[in-house]
């Protein structure tokens, strides 16, 4: 169903990314391929799509979740796990392998069907997990997937040191294939291409979701409706493309609030900006500086995109003089959180809205 709110994993559920669809596709199974594009455009279901289409076995490790502890890696890496030995469990051999060599590995506890990883002193390494899914792979001649979606959730030390397993797995393991996604576009370009990072200087081959073209948005829209024989007039389909700019998860919101809960227009813009403000507030929660940040997001949502006037008006906002420096570093953040574009524009019209509410 178009207007499913989860994300799809049928073919003919992805509406109109048959190129990207193809693509992403071919590529599963070489070393590292990295998926992009703003949030809500369809990034994860562009990945299960190709991944339930494809013939390989594969992990997919949610961390849309911040990821700042041991304890949050090794319990998303329990279910990705388990999940997977599921989905495989008709492959008795590959399972039966599966168990036997991580069931000899420090820290783990492991089932027919399920798996505990420790998150403690005893966890096991990364590169050991790996090692050993590389090597049941290897055994039964098939590549395996491995998804890490929104790898720039993974911060501080533990992003690091899983950045530090995919290079180890991408030199020395043949027969994983890895799979990035992020949104936060910036940041993600980071780790693949500053030379202290630990992936710089590895290949890789990229997909870009994007947002709908105005007709493509309507015909959408008009489908899904279609799809589930609801009425609604084109003023009402044209209404919520003007507002909701072409990104699909946003328009599957709308579409799945009309038809399943009743809501009118009104109501889903006031729960859609609600929603991307709870992400602003998440963002700026771990920032530093977080009411400057504030601050310079309400200016920028008013309009005051330009240096010179942007600075003054938050000097003007908080009595002082501010660096030229600290803006700077600001701004910068901002784009590469995907926030913002190079003109100071935000990217995603209901992350503006939230903004003039923060």
């Amino acid at each position: 169903m178009l207007f499913d709110p989860k994300p799809k994993r049928r073919k003919e559920d992805l509406f109109n990314f048959d190129e990207e669809f193809d693509t992403l596709k071919k590529f599963l199974g070489e070393p590292l391929i990295v998926v992009t594009g703003l949030r809500r455009t369809g990034k994860t279901s562009l990945i299960l799509t190709a991944l339930e289409e494809s013939n390989n076995p594969y992990i997919f490790v949610d961390l849309r979740g911040f990821i700042r502890s041991w304890r949050d890696l090794y319990e998303v890496l329990s279910i990705s796990v388990s999940e997977f030995m599921s989905r495989i469990s008709r492959f008795r051999g590959f399972l039966d392998s599966l168990v036997k060599i991580l069931g000899i590995i420090k820290g783990v506890s492991v089932s027919r069907l399920s798996i505990e990883f420790s998150w403690g002193r005893d966890r096991p390494l990364l590169t050991q997990l790996f090692t050993a899914l590389d090597n049941v792979a290897e055994e039964h001649g098939v590549k395996v997937v491995v998804v890490f979606d929104e790898l720039q959730r993974a911060v501080g030390g533990i992003g690091v040191a899983v950045q530090n397993a995919l290079a180890y797995s991408y030199d020395h393991l043949r027969n994983l294939s890895f799979v990035i996604s992020g949104s936060e576009m910036g940041v993600l370009y980071r780790y693949l291409k500053d030379s202290g990072a630990p992936l710089y200087g590895r290949a890789y081959l990229e997909v870009r979701t994007r947002r709908l073209r105005r007709e493509e948005a309507v015909k959408f829209l008009e489908e899904g409706f279609n799809e589930v024989n609801y009425s609604i007039s084109r003023d009402k389909i044209d209404e919520a493309v003007d507002k909701l700019d072409g990104i699909i998860g946003w328009l599957t919101y709308y579409g799945y609030s009309t038809v399943f809960k009743g809501r009118s227009v009104g109501d889903i813009w006031r729960e859609a900006i609600e929603l991307a403000k709870r992400e602003l507030e998440n963002f700026l929660e771990y920032r530093v500086s977080r009411e400057r940040y504030r601050k310079i997001l309400k200016l920028l949502s008013s309009g005051v995109r330009e240096w010179g006037r942007l600075k003054v008006k938050l000097e003007e906002a908080e009595g002082k003089p501010v660096s030229d420096r600290v803006l700077h570093e600001i701004l910068h953040t901002l784009r590469n959180h995907s926030i913002i574009n190079n003109e100071n524009k935000f990217l995603d019209p209901l992350v503006e809205e939230a903004a003039k509410t923060l």
